[in-house]
This record gives C-alpha cells, sequence and structure tokens, in this order.
C-alpha cells in the first residue's frame, strides 16, 4: 500500500503515517519498494523473530513454574 492508501484508513495526517512507517521499517517489521515517485509498503512479519525468540524464553519459563504450580494444588487438594 502506499502512503494515500494508508493515510485513507487512518484518522492521522500523511506526515504521521510516514513517520510511522520510517520506524517501522528501522525495526525491520515493513518493506517498501519504489514505483515512479510512489513507494509501495508491505508488512515483513520476519521482523519479529528477534521478539519471538525473546518471548519464547519467558514462555518455556511460565510453563513450567504453572505446572509446578498445577501439581502442588493437585496434591494439596
Amino acid at each position: 500500500m502506499t502512503v494515500g492508501d494508508l493515510a485513507e484508513r487512518f484518522p492521522v495526517t500523511r506526515p504521521a503515517i510516514s513517520q510511522h512507517l520510517g520506524v517501522l521499517r528501522s525495526s525491520g517489521l515493513v518493506e517498501f519498494r519504489k514505483e515512479g515517485r510512489e513507494r509501495h509498503y508491505r508488512s515483513s512479519p520476519g521482523g519479529l523473530a528477534e521478539v519471538v525468540d525473546w518471548l519464547a524464553h519467558f514462555d518455556a519459563f511460565w510453563t513450567d513454574r504453572l505446572a509446578s504450580l498445577r501439581r502442588y494444588l493437585e496434591d494439596e487438594g
């Protein structure tokens, strides 16, 4: 989508959309290609890989802790 296409969908200005896209692009969450004077943006979910890896650690931690709590409560009940 172009900046204009995106701006039509949100109650913010085109410059605000451009700023948001800049942040998303620097984070690796969107990519763009130029066609003439326009840039066409698309999502790039691969940019979330670092977040997914970081969250995996906490998922394992809480899964183990909650399983231990369940066993404890079952033994006490």
